[in-house]
Formats: C-alpha cells, sequence, structure tokens
C-alpha cells in the first residue's frame, strides 16, 4: 500500500471541513508504522469535524486501504483517547532576514 491510499482517504474525510489547515504521513524508519497527523485551525474546528463527519465511512476506508497489507495493519489514535496540542514549536524560518 501506498502512501497515496492514506492520502486520498484525508481528501475525501477531511480535508473540506473548515479549519482543516494540512496532514501530515510519518513513516518509521522501519517501515513497519505510519502516523497521519492532522492540523486544525483550532479545537473547535477539530470537534466539529469529529462530531459531524462520517466516522463510521471513514474508517470503513482506512480499513479497506490496509487490507491486503502483510503483517499486522490496524488503524489505531480513533476515538478515545484524544489529544489536544500542548505545545506548538516555532513556524518555518523567514526567508526574508
Amino acid at each position: 500500500m501506498s502512501l497515496w491510499r492514506l492520502a486520498e482517504i484525508q481528501e475525501r474525510w477531511a480535508r473540506f471541513y473548515p479549519g482543516y489547515r494540512s496532514a501530515r504521513f510519518h513513516v518509521s524508519t522501519d517501515g513497519t508504522r505510519v502516523y497521519n497527523i492532522v492540523h486544525w485551525a483550532s479545537e473547535a474546528d477539530y470537534r466539529t469535524f469529529v462530531e459531524t463527519s462520517d466516522t463510521d465511512g471513514r474508517m470503513a476506508a482506512i480499513s479497506k486501504a490496509l487490507q491486503g497489507l502483510s503483517g499486522k495493519a490496524e488503524p489505531r489514535m480513533t476515538g478515545i483517547p484524544t489529544y489536544t496540542v500542548a505545545r506548538a514549536g516555532p513556524g518555518p524560518q523567514r526567508l526574508d532576514s
């Protein structure tokens, strides 16, 4: 499975929600894990997404994308626990200085 399938799920199920900013896919160096970190404009925007999105449909699409992989693949970090931003690092480096 390529990350393109996961990116397509992001495109279809989350990108159009108000407050959606970006998604980043992090692959472990040993190639066994992928983490999807989604950036929202605010926690309220994220909560609206959680409360109004088709979670069952999205999870079914993720499960389908994971089928056929060798080894154990499972969607995790869904439902409880969820997380809030405790601290964010600095933004991109300024280029005009």
